[in-house]
């Protein structure tokens, strides 16, 4: 309580009258996020979007991204696994800020359950050969994180909400402009619990108990008009009670139940980037390290491990005519994993991406990036992409590319895994992309409709594998090939009324076998409406649905489910609002992975304060 208390002093110091005076322009450009996509297709998921449609946690938001299929083992705060375009977390790149957001000490994966959405700006969906900026690992697409920035004049503003299953949230944000200074800052917390369930699919008993606290800041100060200088730093510490599988031999399959284990997570995500340019050259030196430090304790066992990531990058973006620019860039970094012992592997990479527009309508885009990571053979991938306006509101676009990810050192070496030996002789991860589609825009883009074909293929695809101490290995084994559709709806017609729309239909087989691969519908479907009735009052509603699915352990059915979300929010003074909402309204019983159950209906309510 102390550190909240000091903090919650340094926000409300910071805004008073004296600094709310000038706004100091900042022309650096911002290398470290992605750069404008050409030939690919993107999602954007704004502040205004989450705070529209009371989004807590990130899981809460990708579902309405056309490429991202999310599955979590049970309610709140359990492990969250994603896909995109047939590629699961581990196989995907997070970054925040530029940041690498993967763990080396845990698969490479990310557990998005843990991202409350409090401190976050933008979140942007860049499925497919999107990446070659940020090197190896993105074999389906990448997520890009983007905590707030200080904008304007500095203000405070606090939001608490309470509801079902003894939930309850809060975060305090303050940020704002003061001269060549920017700043914002962001505390939040989550609690669930500690609460029990019964799984209305199985009948089994979950249990529901869930923390999580998040301090996240970034503050920038510009040492002239053209050379600025910020810092990130995000942390997070997180525990959840998860539950023991157990035999249940009259249905011959494993279920969850509740039991007295739990799990904590701490991670630390920091940076420190030097931005300067002029009027040809544009130029980031940036300095990350990532850390993340996971306990697991059960009656019988415990077991801890530590990843770090510490990575060096430059890149400068080189404008050579109004019709020819390049990107370059050099990085070099240390994957780290510890549990007993300590593992290490350095890699570097460099990179060169030409752009290039002939013609007012065409857009063209080259690229190549070699990597090198110790102990392995280095590699050499590649993106090419094209955009062509063929009418003044119609565009056609296409882009492939490649890339690689090699086996993280918790596969490779850890051996004090509770439930996995390692295998030192695993193979990289390969994949290759195609697509292509058409965006289309009607009455001066207050419509817009998108959409895209792709294909995926994934080769080595690393599995765990069952021992005969019933232990887990990872092995190279199958090859998946996902093809399909993705359709993305924008309608902003009278402005005061919103309807989004994403559907989805991913043809995603593993081979040999020619099998219907784990965790992925055939077809998924979700649709946002937002209406501002009166200038205090606004009400929305989320609907999200999908086939069934097959689990990758029990390798069993799951089925379809969908469900409703509805709520609102009225401005009862000029800086006061109270805000509602009612999750699951269909009480559909459902489950995103086989034997793991979700809550029924619930309801929140909350008030928002701001100065």
């Amino acid at each position: 309580m102390p550190l909240y208390r000091r903090f919650l002093f340094i926000l409300f110091s910071m805004v008073t009258p004296a600094l709310a005076q000038e706004v100091y322009e900042v022309t650096a450009t911002r290398l470290s996020e992605p750069s404008q996509t050409i030939g690919g297709i993107e999602t954007l998921i704004l502040q205004k979007d989450i705070e529209k449609y009371q989004e807590t946690f990130l899981k809460e938001s990708l579902p309405y991204a056309p490429s991202v299929q999310l599955n979590a083992s049970g309610p709140v705060g359990r492990d969250v696994d994603f896909s995109m375009r047939g590629a699961r977390s581990s196989q995907n790149l997070i970054m925040v800020d530029g940041i690498y957001a993967n763990n080396p000490a845990s698969g490479g994966g990310v557990d998005l359950s843990n991202f409350l959405n409090a401190d976050l700006e933008k979140i942007e969906v860049l499925p497919g050969p999107q990446a070659l900026v940020y090197g190896p690992g993105a074999l389906g697409g990448m997520l890009y994180l983007t905590p707030k920035e200080g904008k304007g004049k500095p203000s405070l503003k606090g939001v608490g909400e309470g509801g079902s299953f003894q939930t309850r949230t809060g975060s305090v944000t303050g940020q704002g402009e003061k001269g060549p200074l920017q700043f914002s800052a962001t505390l939040a917390g989550f609690g669930r619990g500690p609460d029990s369930f019964t799984n209305r699919v199985h009948g089994n008993r979950q249990g529901d108990r869930y923390q999580n606290g998040t301090l996240s800041s970034r503050v920038g100060y510009a040492l002239k008009d053209d050379w600025e200088i910020e810092g990130i730093i995000r942390y997070v510490d997180a525990k959840v009670q998860f539950d023991d599988l157990q035999f249940f031999p009259e249905r011959d399959y494993l279920l969850p139940v509740q039991a007295n284990n739990f799990s904590r997570t701490k991670t630390l995500l920091s940076s420190l980037e030097n931005r300067w340019g002029g009027e040809c050259v544009d130029n980031s030196l940036k300095l990350s390290y990532p850390r993340f430090e996971m306990e697991t304790t059960t009656p019988s066992l415990q077991n801890k491990t530590i990843g770090s990531h510490p990575f060096l990058a430059y890149v400068s973006d080189i404008k050579v005519t109004t019709k020819s620019s390049f990107l370059t860039g050099v990085n070099l970094g240390q994957e780290r994993a510890q549990d007993a012992r300590l593992y290490k592997r350095n890699q570097g990479g460099l990179f060169l991406i030409h752009t290039y527009k002939p013609f007012q309508s065409t857009a063209l885009k080259a690229g190549i990036r070699g990597d090198k990571f110790e102990g392995s053979e280095g590699k050499i991938t590649f993106t090419l992409g094209v955009d062509q306006k063929v009418m003044k509101e119609t565009k056609l676009r296409a882009s492939c590319g490649n890339n690689f990810k090699p086996p993280t050192l918790s596969d490779l070496f850890q051996q004090n895994l509770l439930w996995q030996v390692p295998n030192p002789h695993l193979k990289p991860e390969k994949s290759l992309s195609f697509d292509g589609g058409v965006d289309q825009s009607f009455c001066n883009k207050k419509i817009k409709a998108s959409l895209t074909g792709f294909y995926t293929r994934i080769d080595k695809v690393i599995l765990s594998g069952r021992l005969a101490n019933n232990k887990w290995q990872r092995y190279n084994g199958l090859l998946r090939v996902s093809r399909g559709l993705e359709a993305a709806l924008d309608f902003n017609l009278p402005q005061d009324f919103e309807i989004k729309a994403a559907l989805t239909l991913n043809h995603a087989r593993d081979y040999p076998g020619n099998q219907k691969a784990s965790f992925i519908p055939l077809f998924k479907g979700a649709g946002e409406l937002y209406w501002q009735t009166t200038k205090a009052l606004s009400l929305f509603v989320q609907t999200y649905g999908v086939t069934s699915q097959k689990d990758n352990i029990t390798r069993r059915k799951i089925n379809p489910y969908a469900y409703l979300n509805v709520g609102g929010k009225y401005e009862v003074l000029q800086h006061i609002a109270c805000f509602g909402r009612v999750e699951n309204l269909n009480n559909k019983a459902y489950e995103e992975v086989f034997g793991y159950g979700t809550r029924g209906r619930a309801f929140y309510i909350g008030v928002e304060v701001t100065t």
